[in-house]
């Protein structure tokens, strides 16, 4: 039997690309460097690195007992967005999170400069109660050439849906309500690494390597998560 070649090109993406459930990921070994980026929101207040949009700036992020507290506005159609912006690449990124009451949050890494793509999108990693999603968003959903094509055709979207598929990597976990929880991110390359306690989850695709990135921060649907200890170091 013939191989539909969408399909097939699917397939060998997947292989290449995603790492499996499957088997447990080793991680990948990175030492840190300069220390980029810190918060541990000590100070009471938000402080002047974190940009939030100005539909976003009505009570959706806060700091509370030392905690970053963020959530969805009632009324407003998107996720809260805030952001630090300066220019990285390969990086190690830590911090701590609560889910208390939100549905979900991402945590997004984008360049502003970037045409090829919706609003700049590069990659993220996507947080639900279930786990978590590790995304090319480059040369995925957030391209515009594919997003063109599947506007108002569900027969293409239909097609491209095993690539699409292939620039994602879906990793399972627990999160409990209330608990605390360290999360570790590690951008080297091609590949976008997540890890929550000893469960790792991994994706390797070309959008990753896109080379320079200036944007950086949560977006949050639902009411409401804490973080704390935002830290980004380079890798050495």
């Amino acid at each position: 039997m013939k191989c539909n070649k969408i399909i097939c090109w699917a397939f060998l993406l997947l292989v290449i690309s995603g790492y499996g459930q499957g088997k447990k990921v080793q991680p990948i070994e990175v030492k840190k460097g300069k220390l980029l980026f810190s918060d541990d929101f000590e100070t009471g207040t938000l402080e002047r690195h974190w940009e939030v949009r100005e539909r976003f700036k009505n009570g959706a992020y806060a700091v509370e007992n030392g905690h970053l507290k963020g959530k969805q506005l009632k009324g407003v159609n998107h996720g809260s967005v805030m952001r630090v912006k300066f220019d990285y690449s390969d990086i190690i990124v830590e911090f701590d999170v609560k889910f208390n009451g939100g549905e979900r949050f991402n945590i997004v890494m984008d360049d502003s400069t970037n045409t090829t793509s919706y609003w700049g999108h590069i990659q993220r990693v996507s947080f639900s109660k279930n786990g978590f999603r590790i995304k090319d968003d480059k040369t995925g959903g957030m391209d515009l050439k594919i997003r063109e094509e599947i506007k108002n055709n569900p027969k293409r979207a239909e097609e491209l849906k095993p690539f699409l598929d292939s620039k994602s990597v879906n990793t399972k976990f627990n999160f409990k309500e209330g608990q605390w929880y360290h999360v570790k991110i590690i951008k080297k390359g091609a590949i976008l690494q997540c890890q929550v306690g000893d469960v790792i989850g991994r994706l390797k695709s070309e959008g990753i390597a896109h080379p320079v990135l200036n944007k950086f921060g949560p977006t949050v649907v639902g009411d409401h998560f804490l973080f704390d200890n935002f830290k980004m170091w380079q890798i050495k």
